[in-house]
């Protein structure tokens, strides 16, 4: 059995309530500085395989960890970014609270091939990539892996992770009811 440690990162200025220009380059805040140092002492031994998503916040996080044991191999896996649902080029400049009714639209429109727009993924192609991860997991060799990546991309894992081989339309539907996962959690599964 192989040990997997779902990590997401430390607080984002996202998270914090800041306007942000890039999804893809949005840093931890002061608090998310502190949550990353904090999460490198909670690992206890050295992991296999550090993986981060090619998000800043998350290799910031990451970072810490990473000098804790630099011994351990690391990588960057696209396949493990944050869920991006809205087009990226329509949220420039917007805080979280600004988003937030165009979010809940998404999430009740509940159709899994609906795209925003251009840089935006479907929530079937969520779903491809949750199983893409799943299987290189399974590949690797390594026992201890710990992943760095993202909120939504968790909980969508967990419920593809719990209930394989479901619809994407039913995980679409039970997202909205599971449960949130904390700047700076861990989540352990095995495979």
């Amino acid at each position: 059995m192989k040990k997997i440690w779902l990590v997401r990162h430390g607080e984002s200025v996202a998270n914090a309530g800041e306007a942000t220009q890039d999804h893809k380059n949005i840093p931890l805040s002061p608090l998310g500085i502190k949550q990353a140092q904090a999460l490198a002492l909670q690992i206890p031994k050295c992991p296999d395989l550090i993986a981060t998503s090619p998000y800043l916040r998350a290799q910031q996080t990451a970072m810490q960890t990473i000098g804790r044991f630099p011994e351990a191999a690391t990588g960057i896996w696209d396949c493990i970014h944050e869920f991006v649902y809205l087009a990226p080029a329509t949220c420039i400049g917007t805080t979280s609270v600004q988003r937030r009714p165009r979010v809940i639209a998404y999430w009740r429109k509940s159709d899994p091939e609906y795209m925003d727009g251009e840089g935006a993924e479907s929530y079937k192609d969520l779903i491809g990539r949750i199983d893409l991860t799943m299987d290189i997991l399974q590949r690797r060799r390594e026992r201890f892996i710990v992943l760095f990546t993202h909120g939504q991309f968790i909980r969508n894992f967990l419920l593809v992770y719990q209930n394989p081989g479901r619809p994407a339309a039913e995980y679409m539907a039970a997202f909205r009811r599971s449960k949130p996962v904390r700047n700076g959690q861990i989540v352990e599964i095995t495979i």
